[in-house]
């Protein structure tokens, strides 16, 4: 059995570079709002905070910009 020193490990699926760029960041939301949470429940505020809420606030702002719509690729 291989054993890995990672903790995690990511694989992207993807027919196109935007179907995986939409995904790796959605996947970056997720991570740094867990780390967002734990950086708070420990009480270490400060620049981290200020960089994850910039960087959540701006994925929000510009979600229709990497989110790709299911429905564009219906014939209709």
């Amino acid at each position: 059995m291989e054993v890995h020193p990672y903790k995690y490990a990511i694989y992207i699926k993807g027919n196109t570079v935007g179907e995986i760029i939409e995904e790796t960041l959605h996947l970056a939301y997720v991570f740094v709002m867990r780390s967002l949470r734990e950086h708070r429940r420990q009480g270490r505020n400060g620049k981290y905070e200020e960089f994850a809420i910039g960087f959540l606030a701006m994925l929000q702002k510009y979600r229709d910009v990497y989110t790709n719509d299911p429905t564009d690729d219906i014939d209709g």
